[in-house]
Formats: C-alpha cells, structure tokens, sequence
C-alpha cells in the first residue's frame, strides 16, 4: 500500500499549473536563448575571425566569466539591500543587449588583430558581469515562483522550448556567416547577427518585466560569509556538490574553447559545416530536457549527476578517434543528451539544497568556485596547447595527430573521471524521490522520448510509433 501511495505522489508531481510568471519566464528563456545562438555562441568563432591567438581564445571564452563569478559574489551579499529583485534582473538584461552594439560594430572601426581582440575581450567582460549581477536575484526569484515538485517539469519545458530557439538561432546564424563569407563581407553576417541578439535580449527583458515580484526576507542568522561557506565545506553537503560541479567544470574548461579553434583552424571546417556539428548537440538537448526534467521530479538529481557525472568524462575523449563530421555528430548527440541531464540536475539539485533566504548567497557562491575553477581550467589547458610538440614519441611508439588540440581533449576527460571519482560519493539526495536502480536509469535513458507518443531507443536507432505506455513508464 505505501508503495502505491508512493507511486501516486510522484504522479501528481507531473501536473503543472503555469502562472502567469512562469509563463513569462518561458517566454523571456526563449528570447534569451536567441541571444545565445546568435550572439554567446559566436563569441570564440568572432574572436578567431580577428585572428586571436589560442591563448586569446581561452581567455576570451573563461576570463569574462571569473569577473562575473566574482559580480555574483558581490551581488549576493548585498542582495537583502535590494528591494525588487526583478529591477536588478532587467537592469542586467538591458546591459547586456547594449554591448551588442560595440561588438558588432568592431570589424567597421578598427583593424583586426590584437587591439581588436582586446576590445572583445573587454565587451565581453561587461556583457558577463552584467549576466553576473543578475544571477544571484534571478535564482532566488524563481525559486520562490516555482513549486518544489514542479521544478523538474518546469524547467524541462523551459529547457526543452530555449533549447530548440537555441538550435534555430545558431543555425541560422551559421548559415548567415556562411553567406556573407561567400561574398567576401563575413564583418557583415557578424553585424546582422549580433543585432539579432541584442534585440532578443531586450525582448528578455521585456518578459522580465512580467515577473512577480514578492519582497525578499533575510534574517540576520541566514545570512554567512564565504570564508564561512569554505570553513563548513568539509561538513556540508551542498558545498562538496559545489565543489563537484566546479572540479567538472575545471576539466570542461581545460579543452571547451579549443574546439571551434580545432574545427575552424585546423580541419578548415566551413562556418556552415561547423554549425552543423554544434547544432546537432543543440537538437539531442533539447529533444531530452523534458524527459530529464520528469526523472529529476520522481527519482531525484544525484542519480543523474551520478550518470551524466561519468557519462560527460567520455565526451572529450571521443573526439581523439577520427577526424569525419559524421563522426562529430555522433559525438554531439552523445553530449548533447549528457549535458541536458547534467545541467538540469544541477539547477535542481541547488533549489533543493538551500532554503530560499540561503538561495542567492549560495548561488553566488557556487558561481565563485566555478568561476575560479573555469578560470584556471582554461588557463592550464591554454598553456598546455601553446606548449604542446607536434608529435608524442614513447619509445617506437610516434603519434602525430591531425592537431595537437586532441591532446588537451584527452587530458581534459581524464581530469572530469578525476573529479567524478573523488566528489560523486561525497554528497547525497537533499529529498525523498522514489529509488531506481543504476541500470533501470539507464534504460529509461536509452530509450527517450523526444515526441509524443514515439519512444527513439538510443541502443537500437529506431523509433517506436505507439502511443503512450503506462505513466509509469513516463
């Protein structure tokens, strides 16, 4: 009886009911999602487009985000200062789409090279902070606008519909380039898409507008010190989940800003070819968002980290088999279906982790770590591609790859196994879910549904055209 009980609680977690501030945060996820694939996206491929050095490339991709880490930090301690956060999150939005304006305008005002890609650098910074500010407000907003048990489903929708804009975005942004290169004005396809996210941006913030905006309450015993944070880090399960996502993201950063550099330097991949590859990573998130959102409300986010904790270790090292863009797209569909899990997981897991008074400061906080670890990432394996010989000789053994870019990849999968071996046993569900074995969860895994009543099994290829099983199966 208690397991039918049980069963029956997780069902009623799939009803959702939008209020109207859910609805507008939907609608301001897609506009920020434009703004992604037009413009975030694109930030690496236009710094390599005025011809940034890899180094350059790097810091491009990971200083910006250390000042907005440390944005965050700043923002949060004076968060209980603040009397609307929905004006903080919209001043941020607003910021943002107007460095669009600089950006776009760079290739018209001065010649490539290293001015040129130290002003991006610049406008980057600023557009990351501003993102910065807002992110301490935005959490603790939303998590006090969205249901506990409708957190999984909100933000599979959510995820699901801003992915897909994502994916329609950069497409269309990649086949842009892709023209005006054609006829010699590439500056061009940069201006017009880098408008289009500004614009999408302001459109978000518009949304943002549409928020409710209950007042926050801090009380003096709620609020701690991030020497604090760090002095219970031993004790706390939520500070050793943050150090496991910033140690994954160390190994993720080692190798993230090379890839573009890898396809469009090296292979000499066209900007429509390297889209497509991005893209398809786009699609497989997307198509799986909803299904990871409804195993987040019933089983809980620590089994998927635990899975996708592993499963994105593998990813980089793929990349060292054959350089073919069907072999890519397998890549991309495999990450692409890992990320998905394992970016929801975290979001979910924090809302779980923290009362909401904590939300903000914890937030910033874990923006910090990650921050610094994202920082330091790109650094190491910054310097470790300029530094790499152009070939690796172990006795009789010579490997001479296609790029030496493969063994940054390679170093960055063994740093993610790293920290999945030493952090994913550290921490713990934060909430009652219904247990699942490993194996069971991989199954429901392999075998998503992207489209209603169709059931695509990642192990066979093949989709299954029945209508919907049984909502247990769900």
């Amino acid at each position: 009886m208690k397991l039918e009980t049980d069963i029956e609680k997780y069902k009623n977690r799939e009803k959702v009911n939008y209020t109207p501030s859910m609805k507008a945060s939907i609608n301001d996820g897609m506009s920020h999602a434009v703004m992604m694939g037009c413009g975030e996206n694109y930030f690496g491929v236009f710094s390599i487009f005025l011809k940034a050095t890899t180094i350059q490339v790097g810091l491009i991709a990971t200083l910006p985000q250390l000042f907005a880490a440390i944005i965050q930090w700043a923002g949060a301690i004076n968060l209980d200062r603040i009397r609307s956060r929905r004006r903080v999150v919209k001043t941020g939005a607003f910021i943002q789409a107007l460095t669009f304006v600089p950006i776009a305008l760079l290739p018209f005002i001065i010649d490539m090279g290293e001015t040129s890609v130290l002003l991006l650098l610049l406008m980057v910074i600023v557009y990351f902070c501003a993102n910065g500010a807002t992110v301490p407000a935005w959490n603790s907003l939303i998590g006090d606008l969205i249901h506990p048990n409708a957190r999984g489903k909100f933000f599979g929708k959510r995820n699901t519909l801003t992915g897909m804009n994502t994916f329609i975005a950069l497409t269309l942004s990649g086949l842009m380039l892709h023209v005006f290169k054609q006829q010699g004005n590439p500056e061009i396809g940069y201006l017009i898409i880098f408008a289009v996210a500004g614009f999408a941006r302001l459109l978000s913030a518009h949304w943002i507008g549409r928020y409710d905006d209950p007042q926050l309450a801090i009380t003096p015993d709620q609020v701690f010190t991030f020497r604090q944070f760090l002095k219970r880090s031993p004790y706390s399960n939520f500070a050793k989940f943050v150090f496991f996502v910033a140690m994954i993201n160390l190994g993720v950063a080692f190798s993230a800003p090379y890839f573009s550099l890898y396809m469009l330097r090296d292979l000499e991949y066209s900007y429509m070819a390297y889209t497509f590859v991005i893209a398809v990573g786009n699609i497989s998130q997307f198509l799986t968002f909803k299904h990871w959102g409804g195993i987040s409300d019933r089983f809980g986010n620590k089994k998927i980290l635990n899975l996708c904790g592993w499963g994105m270790s593998l990813a980089p090292i793929l990349w060292v088999g054959p350089a073919n863009i069907y072999y890519f797209i397998f890549i991309q569909i495999y990450a692409g279906i890992i990320w998905s899990g394992f970016n929801l997981a975290i979001a979910n897991f924090l809302f779980d982790a923290v009362t909401p008074p904590k939300r903000a400061r914890c937030v910033a906080y874990q923006g910090l770590v990650n921050g610094i670890a994202v920082f330091t990432g790109s650094l190491l394996g910054g310097l470790t591609a300029s530094h790499l010989p152009d070939s690796i000789n172990i006795g009789l053994f010579v490997w001479k790859p296609v790029s030496m870019l493969l063994m940054v990849f390679l170093i960055s999968g063994v740093i993610r196994f790293i920290a999945a071996y030493i952090f994913l046993k550290k921490f713990r569900e934060v909430r009652e879910v219904e247990p699942i074995s490993d194996s069971e969860l991989i199954f429901r895994i392999s075998h998503i549904k992207p489209i209603a009543g169709a059931t695509f099994s990642l192990t066979t290829g093949l989709f299954n055209p029945q209508k919907k099983r049984d909502e247990k199966d769900q």
